[in-house]
């Protein structure tokens, strides 16, 4: 199962998965196996090791300047995949979110949806009557980020500066 959800430019997956499995080695990581989602611009993958771990080392690798990916624009880190059922994703997501943010943390909750006749709401409102923590939307402690696809569902708890961003780390690059 995946535990990395990647983006690349539209018809561009089979290069990206080429430099994701180059990144990989480059920071001492492999990638165990790659999935093409369906959706343009988007593929799934199995990296050996911590995804949040692997996610810091290739933002460390960018802002070295050691590596700057063409293909590769944003790496989100996934805990725990289960089936797409709104059932099990809440179950799960309370769960995971109890394990991970401690009670004087801030959280939020991120939903990316594909494929599927869900409404954001559908999922947040029942997850979020569980967690027993403060949300705070702008720049919380942890984010429950859940990715939906029409089988499988992707959740993770992380902060914000734990997913890889290429945009963001060149923002910040030429900002400073």
């Amino acid at each position: 199962m995946f535990n990395l959800v990647v983006s690349t430019g539209r018809r561009k997956e089979g290069l990206c998965v080429e430099e994701l499995r180059y990144v990989a080695d480059l920071v001492g990581y492999t990638i165990e196996n790659t999935w093409y989602t369906g959706f343009d611009g988007l593929v799934t993958a199995k990296v050996n090791g911590d995804p949040i771990e692997f996610c810091r080392k290739v933002k460390e690798l960018v802002l070295s300047q050691q590596y700057i990916p063409r293909f590769i624009l944003k790496i989100v880190p996934i805990l725990k995949v289960v089936n797409t059922d709104l059932k099990e994703i809440k179950e799960n997501a309370v769960e995971l979110a109890h394990n991970m943010i401690k009670d004087n943390e801030t959280y939020r909750i991120d939903v990316r949806k594909r494929g599927v006749q869900f409404h954001r709401m559908d999922v947040i409102e029942p997850i979020a009557k569980q967690i027993r923590r403060k949300v705070r939307l702008e720049n919380p402690d942890k984010i429950l980020h859940i990715e939906i696809f029409p089988s499988k569902t992707g959740l993770a708890v992380f902060r914000e500066e734990d997913v890889f961003s290429l945009l963001k780390i060149t923002t910040f690059t030429q900002t400073s």
